[in-house]
């Protein structure tokens, strides 16, 4: 979902309590959310326990949306600080950073764009970035496809911008070697010029 659109049902909740654009917000970020949360928590249900807990207060403060520039960067910055509230309440951690996040965490293309790669190529893009460290692939994932910039990334991961570009930098290179080596294009969509 781009920045646009997103700021776009930002502004409906906040000045109309649209309840149907807060689902549409739900629905895009939920799964990834708790993919997230997962990573820093080890816990399928803590996880969704903190999410949950993230959208019960995004509506609960829905009248401020409209003043979020990027709602994909407040969101997981949101579900990064509930998931350690959730450590701090099992007297685990007092932060976290990258090089703590779990193991857990796997890709998966679920967006429009995907229709533009056929299947079985989706498939193996999927395996090839799980088989990146888990740094890299979390970094790819929240730049790439949740459109963070690497300066929230490395905020959000409380690292080094210069940590999130070189994982950034990793992904790709290994990712456009295995495309260049499988021949691999995007079909452009018909009817587009």
């Amino acid at each position: 979902m781009k920045n646009q659109r997103l700021y776009e049902l930002s502004l409906r909740i906040a000045e109309h309590d649209d309840e149907m654009a807060f689902k549409e917000l739900y629905n895009f970020f939920y799964f990834d959310l708790i993919a997230f949360s997962r990573s820093i928590l080890n816990s399928e249900q803590d996880a969704e326990d903190a999410v949950i807990n993230v959208f019960i207060r995004l509506w609960q403060n829905r009248k401020t949306m409209g003043s979020i520039k990027n709602v994909s960067a407040y969101l997981y910055t949101a579900a990064k600080y509930a998931s350690i509230n959730v450590l701090k309440s099992r007297k685990e951690i007092n932060n976290i950073d990258i090089d703590d996040l779990a193991d857990t965490f796997q890709y998966s293309f679920a967006n429009p764009e995907t229709e533009l790669i056929e299947r079985e190529n989706i498939k193996c893009l999927e395996e090839l970035l799980n088989t990146l460290p888990p740094k890299s692939r979390l970094v790819f994932y929240l730049v790439k496809d949740k459109g963070l910039s690497c300066k929230e990334v490395s905020i959000l991961l409380n690292t080094s911008i210069r940590t999130v570009e070189t994982q950034l930098y990793q992904a790709v290179r290994k990712i456009t070697s295995w495309l260049g080596r499988q021949n691999i294009h995007p079909r452009k969509k018909s009817g587009n010029s």
